[in-house]
């Protein structure tokens, strides 16, 4: 491929946040090897939203899949709209058939990803999935996919962006709850938009919480108040209010009060983050927040978060990692870790603060 003659190019991001996160060292890689060209990010909502402003992209289409592009009718807007666009090569990071059917109607000369879905006769460059895939880090998988074009590439670790103004403003809203900045906050994400599955019980969060907000208080070289700060989607309110009042600790309930951005901010306002294996947990990783990370039902070796100051803690049982959404038994995975281990998982990270 003469690199020169790319221009514009078209990136078919992946759906889910945390995979999203876990695709940025591919984006900032192809932004090395072609450094004259436009890369667009195609991209429903919430990921759009998460990589506003990134360093590796210049522009944003938005897929609507719910909105303007639903149904036949939207996908043909769409079509038209990555025709007009003129794109010269489509990286296809979405592993799905119709990421590739898009692009080859729109007409981009050079479509390129893994022949996965069966879509291969649909790109003009496929390479096969790397072997082992269920033990490979997706992050890896991403990076994977470039390092085909030239082995050269730099690799990288997942990257975020948050602006100044953005961080300010989130700054305001936690004064609401009589937070400073001076304040140390310590994270707490319950939930889980894949399934109840990949849920720590409710109780074991709060007690968690609690005994982690004592000891950091009782500390004399914390500067500030410690607080609690739960967040969570849209739909998990329930959840975080339920957790809530089991703690004696007060703390600031946001489940479904923030957008992704200041979501974003407040994560990387964090001290310490304890969280589910959820899209959350990579933002917090992106950002160098030390957290903890509760997995059950999904492979660590396939979405662990990336870098230092991290632990996962899990529990191994014969049918773990199964991936499923709901546990048809008795959620052993999740029951048998302890409040302890997880507390003296975080402890750990705190450190002399």
């Amino acid at each position: 491929m003469r690199k020169d003659l790319v221009k514009r190019i078209v990136v078919r991001a992946p759906n889910w946040i945390g995979d999203a996160v876990m695709c940025t060292p591919a984006l900032l890689a192809l932004r090395d090897l072609f450094p004259c060209s436009e890369i667009t990010l195609l991209a429903r909502p919430p990921v759009a939203d998460l990589l506003t402003g990134h360093p590796s992209i210049d522009r944003i289409l938005v897929y609507e899949h719910q909105g303007r592009h639903a149904g036949v009718l939207g996908k043909i807007a769409l079509i038209r709209t990555l025709q007009r666009n003129g794109f010269d090569f489509a990286v296809l990071l979405q592993n799905a058939f119709e990421a590739a059917l898009w692009m080859y109607l729109a007409g981009v000369p050079e479509r390129y990803g893994y022949s996965t879905d069966g879509r291969g006769f649909l790109l003009s460059r496929s390479i096969p999935k790397p072997p082992h895939t269920h033990d490979l880090h997706q992050v890896w998988y991403y990076q994977a996919l470039i390092h085909a074009l030239d082995r050269d590439v730099p690799s990288y670790a997942p990257t975020l962006v948050i602006s100044e103004d953005e961080e300010a403003r989130v700054s305001e809203k936690l004064t609401q709850f009589s937070i400073k900045d001076s304040d140390v906050l310590i994270g707490l994400n319950p939930g889980s938009m894949y399934g109840g599955a990949k849920r720590w019980l409710p109780e074991r969060f709060a007690e968690t919480a609690d005994r982690l907000v004592e000891e950091l208080g009782s500390r004399p070289s914390t500067n500030g108040k410690v607080y609690c700060v739960i967040v969570g989607a849209p739909g998990e309110e329930g959840l975080g209010r339920s957790i809530a009042e089991r703690m004696r600790t007060k703390p600031v309930v946001l489940s479904g009060q923030t957008s992704l951005r200041e979501l974003m901010a407040i994560i990387k306002r964090c001290r310490l983050f304890l969280t589910n294996d959820t899209g959350p947990m990579h933002i917090a990783s992106a950002f160098g927040v030390p957290l903890v990370a509760v997995f059950g039902p999904t492979n660590p070796r396939a979405t662990a978060p990336v870098g230092e100051g991290h632990t996962v803690v899990r529990h191994p049982v014969t049918c773990s990692p199964c991936l499923l959404r709901e546990c048809p038994i008795d959620h052993r995975c999740m029951t048998k870790i302890s409040i302890e281990e997880v507390y003296h998982a975080a402890v750990q990270h705190l450190g002399g603060c």
